[in-house]
């Protein structure tokens, strides 16, 4: 999704999310966009919601160096396994957010073609946002390590 709204709307929005059924609220803003947007409280907000907020920041329009969103994507892998509902944002909810649910999706044995035709269905437009992020998650998904449940 895009990044929520900023300031005095963000309380009421995250209260909505929680009363929606999200569990993990992961956001790939980096920090200067958190600032822009005016999101500096998120963590605090969305825990006083009930809810985890996960922090994967990436800059926009890139992908991730190396395989620094795995580790913290793992430990959300296990909450979605136990039935967590997990959202992804970044600024515009098309590229950053939408890697980080196509890596979740790999976790879970969705091949990347597959994983950019959901999330595009889901977000009513093609994902993602830039050729480096397709060849980052295909460079992903051939070099994984097995560690994930994957049933075929």
């Amino acid at each position: 999704m895009g990044h929520p709204p900023g300031g005095e709307l963000l309380a009421p929005y995250v209260r909505g999310l929680r009363r929606l059924g999200v569990d993990v609220l992961v956001s790939a803003q980096t920090d200067e966009e958190r600032v822009e947007c005016d999101l500096v409280s998120q963590a605090e907000v969305v825990a006083a919601a009930g809810m985890k907020f996960v922090c994967v920041p990436i800059e926009d329009r890139t992908a991730p160096l190396g395989d620094a969103v795995v580790e913290p994507l793992a430990e959300l892998y296990s909450l979605y396994l136990a039935g967590a509902h997990v959202v992804f944002h970044c600024w515009a909810g098309i590229g950053r957010s939408s890697l980080l649910a196509a890596v979740l999706l790999g976790m879970d044995g969705v091949e990347p073609e597959a994983a950019w035709t959901l999330i595009s269905a889901a977000r009513g437009f093609p994902v993602p946002d830039t050729a480096e992020q397709e060849a980052w998650l295909a460079e992903w998904w051939a070099a994984r390590d097995g560690r994930f449940h994957v049933e075929q």
